[in-house]
C-alpha cells in the first residue's frame, strides 16, 4: 500500500499552519512570518525537527525565509497554488506506483514512493525497469501506468487551501488548530 512518511505528513501540517496564519502572498498577514519556534511550540513539536522541515520546505522554493530575531517562513505562493503533490515531492522524491510506470519519456512524476516498509527485496529488484524480463510484453504496464496517472493527478489536483479549509469566505485563524 502506498504510505506518506512523517516527515511529508508534517510538512503539510505546517504548511498548512502558515497558510492559516495568513503568511502568504496576498493572504491577511502577508508581510509577516512565522517563526519555527513559535510552530513548534503550538503544535507540540520538536523545534528542530520543524526547523529543519522548514528549511527543506524553503530549500525547494515553497517557503521564502526571513532570517534574524524576527525571522520565520511565510508561503512562497498562495495556498491556492500549492498543491499536495507540490509537497509531497520534497520529502518522499519520484512517485513510482512500480518501476516500469515512474518514466514519461526519460522524467519521472514528483510524488509519493512506495513506502520502504511495504516494499519486499522481490520488489527492490524490479523496481529497475532494465531488470524486467517482461517489459517488452507485460500486460499489466498499460493499466499500472493509468493507475499512477490517476494517483499522482489527484495528488497534483489536492490544493493547499483545500488541505487547511480556507476559502474566500474563511478568515485565517490566528492560532495553530491542534493535530488530529
Amino acid at each position: 500500500m502506498l504510505r506518506i512518511s512523517k516527515k511529508a505528513d508534517y510538512a503539510v501540517f505546517l504548511m498548512g499552519s502558515i497558510a492559516r496564519q495568513g503568511a502568504y502572498p496576498g493572504g491577511p498577514a502577508s508581510d509577516t512570518v512565522v517563526s519555527a519556534q513559535e510552530i513548534s511550540k503550538q503544535a507540540g513539536l520538536n523545534k528542530s525537527v520543524v526547523a529543519n522541515l522548514l528549511k527543506e520546505l524553503a530549500k525547494h522554493g515553497l517557503l521564502e525565509s526571513t532570517r534574524g530575531l524576527r525571522g520565520g517562513y511565510r508561503l512562497h505562493r498562495t495556498p491556492r497554488d500549492i498543491s499536495l503533490a507540490d509537497i509531497l515531492a520534497v520529502f518522499e522524491g519520484p512517485f513510482e506506483l512500480v518501476g516500469c510506470t515512474g518514466h514519461v519519456h526519460g522524467t519521472h512524476t514528483p510524488l509519493l514512493a512506495l513506502a520502504p516498509s511495504m516494499r519486499t527485496s522481490t520488489s527492490k529488484a524490479l523496481d529497475d525497469t532494465s531488470d524486467c524480463s517482461l517489459m517488452a510484453f507485460c500486460p499489466s504496464k498499460r493499466p499500472m501506468r493509468l493507475v499512477q496517472d490517476r494517483i499522482a493527478k489527484l495528488f497534483a489536483d489536492i490544493r493547499l487551501d483545500e488541505l487547511c479549509a480556507l476559502s474566500p469566505s474563511t478568515a485565517p485563524a490566528r492560532t495553530l488548530a491542534s493535530r488530529h
